[in-house]
């Protein structure tokens, strides 16, 4: 493969003097020579006054095939990102320090977190479940804290991060290909680009992997669908578009294991199916159209609308003699052997914005309104598979069967200001946010009498960011904003009795965050520099507390901690610096963060009568996280490293979510990428070849993707944890046209 690579170097490319005697650096592209332009692996908007990043379709193409969207954001500063399995195995993911259901993620400024439970990914234990994947987007947009109302969604405390849709092309052309290696892993895919035909351009792109995993039970199959369409007026005023994705997840999901039982079995080691197993379906569609229009030449209109659906069910085993018998703790193993778990949720909505350019400023207008519906249920039985039968009188086999309602609102204005020869820019803005929920749980087991509770809760967040360009090409900033949390679900239907008729209001107010960060930043050419300060007093923290009298539980607001740290991002793309001996195309990158997260006020947990002290560390937070790597581009190759360190972090209680005490230490995990695209003649519409190989974990790292502190039958704590991925290799052959 690379001889013949070679053998093509000299019909396919080569440098040429440009007038000024720069070198430049040439590709051939469908029998055209073209150079090969910078390619900055850091991208930081020198005069944003806020904190934000650019992840390139360059970069996400240099990850595995088993790499899911979650995973690619681990590159930047502040994210911390697991998968216990290819392809989406239930995801974890931090960002500074908040968890994925503080934090908000976006698909073309349209919201993907569960409007009741949070998260993009695997929130209220649904395993294996994926809407977007790198099949979906072509560039990723990370806004790190509050940020500015334009780009923000509901539950953005720790930042924003929205995930731009591929485009379809005015030309021609896609690619079919496929990809082997590790895991028994095989996947493959193709994209067709329909070009400009008749005023509409379409792209259809489908990805489809299957893969065992690399323990004993997170074999696992995604399907992915991606559709997209333009349709741009010959007016150049209006401009219709849409966006659409369906994904199918299937698979089984590990649990974590003692790490003794890990140790005296085997990394890969999970439960015999005989004694525990957990199969999981998702399957989600998503739909955005809407249409763009420039009433003026400065003011521009755009009209979202979309729509969203997720259907999960989970059917499990437990083997309770196995259960009531081992000394480590069993989930799922309640009432029966056999579970069946069903999550649906509905999502619709409208996304109006309007844009005016003023000669010193830019003020936008927006709003969004998003309302939806969830059914939630679980179901029992002695014998597989389960069989739901509910019964109005709470008599059924249903642990519980609850419907769920929540209309989000949002109104929003933001103004860019431009002064003093655009040095200066200042970005106030403001959001009024509302959520109308409501939660009805029918009599079941652990709901005897039919019960509902519902509210309303409202918020103005301020923003306000500041940008000075203090010399050419280097500039200071500081931003200030407060925003909040809407409770989750489960302040609702916690406080439905289980045995009484009694229902307990909802009084819990919206966690609440108030951020500070400075910055400076710097560019010149494709050097591009970032360094900042950044503080988040968080308050309003959600504890659910149990009167033991009345069985009611009810979820209030506790006490405060305070999430702060330091972030910098460094890159360049040097160019040819080798000369003769070394020709071609390097650049290279650091990311660095320093993350704490303390609580400010003591606390004791209810069920556990631990006491959680001021100035303990949150847990699962890495003290410190860092990315860093390279890429080498010459004729058409490619070679890529990138390497991330994860720091030593504080262990959490399993139960009661609560700091154990135990640390745990930290690693290093890197990956080697290696292409090459070779131009074909005489292939019909085919031009070129591309070969991929990914070294994954290349040093064969040890490490633990997840871990905790249990609680065991008889009393004792243990250690339990999931191993991380081992080394593999991924080889892959596409073919584009």
């Amino acid at each position: 493969m690379l001889g013949c690579g070679l053998a093509l170097c000299g019909a396919r490319a080569g440098h040429a003097a440009e007038a000024d005697g720069a070198p430049q650096t040439y590709i051939l592209v469908k029998g055209v020579r073209r150079p090969i332009k910078p390619n900055p692996p850091v991208k930081v908007p020198l005069k944003s006054t806020y904190t934000v990043s650019i992840l390139g379709r360059a970069e996400i193409e240099q990850a595995s095939p088993i790499t899911t969207a979650q995973q690619l954001l681990a590159r930047e500063p502040s994210i911390y990102a697991t998968n216990n399995g290819p392809g989406g195995v239930n995801q974890t993911i931090t960002y500074r320090s908040f968890n994925a259901g503080q934090f908000s993620q976006t698909y073309d400024g349209i919201g993907l977190n569960d409007a009741f439970n949070g998260a993009v990914a695997a929130q209220a234990d649904n395993d294996n479940n994926t809407l977007i994947t790198p099949n979906d987007f072509d560039k990723i947009e990370l806004y790190r804290g509050i940020n500015n109302p334009a780009v923000n969604s509901y539950n953005s405390l720790g930042g924003t991060v929205n995930y731009v849709s591929r485009d379809p092309t005015d030309a021609f052309g896609g690619n079919v290909g496929v990809s082997f290696g590790s895991f028994n892993s095989f996947d493959w895919h193709t994209t067709v680009n329909t070009g400009l035909i008749d005023g509409v351009k379409q792209m259809l792109s489908f990805d489809r992997l299957n893969s065992d995993g690399w323990t004993q039970q997170d074999k696992n199959a995604v399907s992915n669908l991606y559709y997209a369409m333009d349709a741009p007026l010959l007016d150049g005023r209006t401009d219709f578009y849409a966006r659409f994705i369906y994904d199918d997840n299937a698979g089984l999901v590990n649990q974590l294991q003692p790490v003794s039982l890990l140790h005296q079995f085997g990394d890969t080691y999970q439960l015999p199916n005989t004694d525990y197993n957990k199969q999981n379906n998702s399957t989600n569609y998503s739909f955005i159209g809407g249409v763009t229009e420039k009433f003026l030449p400065y003011l521009t209109g755009d009209m979202k609308l979309f729509f969203s659906t997720m259907d999960y069910d989970r059917n499990s085993f437990c083997n309770e003699t196995f259960a009531a018998t081992s000394i480590y703790y069993v989930n799922d193993c309640n009432t029966a052997p056999y579970h069946l778990y069903g999550y649906a949720a509905r999502d619709y909505g409208v996304q109006p914005k309007l844009t005016l350019d003023l000669p010193y400023n830019t003020l936008e207008v927006g709003a969004n309104l998003t309302i939806a519906h969830l059914h939630s249920s679980e179901f029992f039985s002695n014998t597989g598979p389960v069989v739901p039968m509910p019964n109005p009188e709470g008599t059924g086999n249903d642990f519980w069967d609850e419907h769920d309602y929540r209309t989000l609102g949002a109104v929003w204005a933001q103004d860019t200001i431009k002064l003093l020869d655009d040095r200066l820019t200042i970005t106030p803005g403001v959001k009024f946010m509302w959520a109308e929920t409501k939660d009805t749980d029918n009599a079941a087991y652990y709901y005897p009498y039919t019960g509902s509770v519902s509210n309303y809760s409202h918020f103005l967040a301020p923003t306000f960011g500041i940008n000075y360009e203090l010399l050419p090409g280097l500039a200071a900033y500081a931003a200030f904003g407060e925003n909040i949390k809407f409770a989750d679900i489960s302040a609702y239907y916690n406080n439905i009795a289980t045995n009484s008729g009694f229902v307990e209001p909802v009084h819990v107010q919206p966690e609440f965050v108030r951020d500070y960060e400075v910055g400076l930043r710097y560019q010149r050419g494709a050097l591009s520099a970032e360094a900042n300060y950044y503080r988040e007093d968080f308050a309003n923290t959600f504890i659910t507390t149990t009167d033991p009298s009345t069985g009611n539980s009810t979820t209030s607001n506790g006490g405060g901690s305070r999430y702060e740290g330091e972030e910098m991002q460094i890159g360049d793309d040097f160019g040819a610096i080798g000369g003769a001996l070394l020709p071609g195309d390097f650049s290279a990158y650091v990311n660095f963060a320093h993350n704490t997260a303390v609580y400010t006020s003591s606390f004791t947990d209810q069920f556990s009568g631990q006491t959680v002290l001021a100035g303990s560390q949150v847990g699962n937070v890495p003290l410190y996280l860092v990315s860093f790597g390279g890429t080498w581009r010459w004729e058409g190759y490619s070679v890529a490293v990138n390497s991330r360190y994860i720091g030593s972090q504080m262990l959490t209680n399993a139960f009661f979510n609560t700091p154990a005490g135990v640390t745990q230490g930290g690693y290093v995990v890197t990956d080697l990428d290696i292409s090459d695209e070779i131009p074909v003649h005489g292939m019909g519409m085919v031009h070129s070849i591309k070969l991929d190989l990914n070294l994954n974990n290349l040093f064969g790292v040890r490490y633990y993707n997840q871990a905790d502190i249990n609680q065991s039958n008889t009393g004792f704590f243990y250690k339990e944890a999931i191993i991380g991925e081992p080394s593999a290799v991924f080889g892959a052959i596409s073919a584009q046209f």
